[in-house]
């Protein structure tokens, strides 16, 4: 055992350099993932003033200036009927709602991945940032055309009319950039996992072919080989060498 143990480190010293085979992985990695698009920005801007009435109900009571809607966007985006109406439209034919882990992942979305300002005067803007374009596509679809016919009803209920509180109309299409970085946290797992097989991998392939490697490895294989007793041998001639080179300089 003690054998092996210095045959395989001595192997491992002699091919020292094949080593940096470790590094190839974790590099490719992180090339792939500087190169790939992983974030998505959607946005919808929407024309609507400040003091546009919303309604978040049926009833006069509810009905909020577009300003405290801004201030407060939790109260639009996370209203339980509008976040039901959502997941039955992005999951047809499903109705356990909270039983379903994929309605408590759309909650999750709306609370860290949509926002609502307002960039401009008379400019309202609803934008996800996210890891998925196609649910950022329907979240800001949806919410646009929500806050469009809610400032309708708050018109209506409210009884206000004129050009400082007109009907809000979409601006334009949707804007969508793609995001990548060579780098995120969420990223660290997989880095020190791929880190992990890769020196595994590469410890393994170098103790195959020191254990493949038909050189001998002892005097005991030698006499073995030959069939002879060996009554001596050379220590590390490197050593001896190197020792001549410090007498002759001295």
């Amino acid at each position: 055992m003690h054998f092996n143990a210095k045959r395989y480190l001595h192997g491992l010293s002699k091919r020292r350099i094949w080593l940096l085979l470790i590094l190839l992985p974790p590099l490719i990695y992180l090339l792939i993932s500087a190169v790939h698009f992983d974030r998505f920005s959607v946005k919808q801007k929407i024309s609507i003033t400040k003091d546009s009435p919303v309604a978040l109900a049926s009833n006069a009571m509810s009905v909020k200036p577009m300003g405290e809607i801004v201030s407060r966007p939790d109260v639009f985006f996370q209203n339980t009927f509008a976040v039901r109406q959502l997941y039955t439209n992005l999951y047809a034919g499903s109705a356990v709602y909270r039983a379903d882990r994929q309605f408590r992942v759309l909650l999750e979305t709306i609370r860290t991945s949509i926002s609502l300002t307002m960039p401009a005067e008379g400019i309202a803007q609803i934008t996800y940032y996210g890891k998925d374009e196609k649910i950022g596509r329907s979240l800001v679809g949806y919410y646009s055309l929500r806050l469009i016919r809610k400032t309708e009803e708050g018109l209506a209920l409210s009884k206000i009319r004129g050009p400082e509180s007109q009907v809000p109309v979409l601006m334009g299409g949707m804007e969508i950039d793609e995001h990548r970085a060579f780098w995120r946290p969420e990223r660290s797992l997989s880095f020190v996992m791929i880190c992990i097989f890769s020196l595994i991998a590469v410890l393994a392939f170098l103790g195959f072919l020191e254990w493949t490697d038909p050189s001998f490895k002892s005097e005991r294989q030698v006499a073995r080989y030959v069939g002879l007793p060996i009554i001596g041998s050379l220590p590390n001639l490197n050593k001896i060498y190197a020792a001549l080179n410090v007498e002759r300089s001295s």
